[in-house]
């Protein structure tokens, strides 16, 4: 794999109490081209360290340590606004290992990989072989940006917020069911930005709606050409829940599918667990009213709020679409796989589909499979698509 050459010249820091630890793992990364790799027996020590460079590119840490141990160590560093590539060396159990990861994913860090003690030359090489150093720089920029609302509502204007398209596929035999528009802003200076660059201007305030009805729109009009390729298809299109409270919302929606010649029923809005209890009286009805109209109604990011299952027996979901962090390598987190497990049996009992999102590898799609869940959608089977290649893309897939 190419991407050991580029960590060539770069900045480690190994931290272990063990001095033939570090000493062996001091050799390893000075092996695969590192310019020079620091050295600290604990936490602490690590944190003064990186106080007086400008950067580093590579953590090796282990978790048990005298002094400051490990967990502490990552979780000064998941407070920092600095984004690290970690990788933890250590025989702890797997609960406090998910912990580990649970501190990772909450914040910039990006930990790469667990590996067991003693380190071995093969373990750091396929680790970093891997692993992209440069990704580093790219996932940092998008908090930088500070967008105004004007300038949101400019490039609405201006046509420079695009849809792009991400496939939903059946796991049972990978049959193309629908697709899920998600927005891109297409910058003149910048590039292509992800939502999170912007997305928090058309979920609230004035420009919510605008752009919701854009979104209906576009995706109706690309349902239109998917159908004549790939009939019964439909579009999930996230729906902010604030947007419920507004009386004209469900009458509008149907008139512009209506306009649009799709019928409703190819059309699933989808509605975050986490913002709807905060304002579950008032959608409810909503909700129920886009039912009866024959929109399809999803729970998006099951199993990352606190009230899954009241919601579940009180709003008119037709299905429900698990949070990628219990579907992403839960063959390898037993918690993060029962709770998987459960989430999939109670939809089924509830006649409910369920989606699986974050699906990014083999083992994953494996380990749905088995489970017996419905609906896979993730990298696996394709990044977001933009508009205008999705019909090459809906080929390829079916091709034989």
């Amino acid at each position: 794999m190419p991407h050991l050459e580029k960590w060539r010249n770069r900045i480690a820091l190994v931290v272990d109490d063990s001095p033939s630890h570090c000493l062996a793992a001091v050799e390893y990364l000075t092996d695969i081209g590192f310019a020079h790799v620091y050295v600290a027996q604990d936490g602490k020590e690590a944190l003064d360290i990186l106080q007086t460079i400008e950067h580093v590119d590579f953590i090796l840490t282990d978790l048990r340590m005298p002094g400051m141990d490990g967990i502490e160590f990552l979780g000064c560093l998941a407070k920092a606004s600095k984004q690290y590539f970690i990788s933890v060396m250590s025989e702890v159990p797997r609960d406090v290992l998910d912990t580990v990861q649970g501190i990772a994913d909450a914040s910039s860090l990006e930990l790469l990989a667990v590996m067991q003690k003693p380190l071995t030359p093969e373990s750091i090489y396929t680790l970093l072989k891997k692993s992209n150093p440069n990704l580093q720089t790219s996932n940092t920029i998008w908090p930088l940006f500070n967008f105004s609302t004007d300038e949101v509502s400019l490039a609405l204007d201006a046509h420079e917020l695009h849809f792009y398209f991400q496939p939903k596929v059946t796991i049972v035999n990978k049959k193309l069911i629908g697709f899920e528009a998600l927005a891109r802003w297409l910058h003149p200076i910048h590039g292509v930005l992800p939502p999170i660059a912007f997305i928090h201007h058309v979920e609230h305030g004035e420009l919510a709606l605008r752009f919701f009805y854009d979104l209906v729109g576009a995706s109706c009009d690309m349902l239109k050409k998917l159908h004549p390729v790939a009939g019964g298809i439909h579009c999930s299109i996230n729906l902010p829940v604030p947007l419920l409270d507004r009386p004209e919302l469900v009458d509008k929606m149907q008139s512009i599918v209506e306009a649009k010649g799709i019928e409703s029923r190819f059309i699933i809005v989808e509605v975050t667990e986490t913002t709807l209890m905060s304002n579950l009286a008032t959608s409810l009805g909503a909700l129920a009213r886009l039912r009866i109209k024959g929109f399809g109604v999803a729970m998006d990011d099951y199993g990352s709020g606190y009230s899954s299952m009241k919601q579940l027996s009180r709003c008119p979901f037709t299905e429900i679409k698990i949070d990628k962090e219990f579907v992403h390598d839960t063959v390898h987190r037993p918690k993060k796989l029962a709770i998987l497990t459960s989430a999939i049996s109670m939809s089924q009992r509830l006649n409910l589909k369920v989606v699986a999102e974050g699906v990014e590898t083999e083992e994953d799609w494996n380990q749905l499979s088995a489970l017996g869940c419905d609906i896979a959608q993730g990298y696996f089977i394709s990044r977001p698509i933009p508009e205008e290649k999705v019909l090459a893309w809906i080929a390829l897939w079916q091709s034989p």
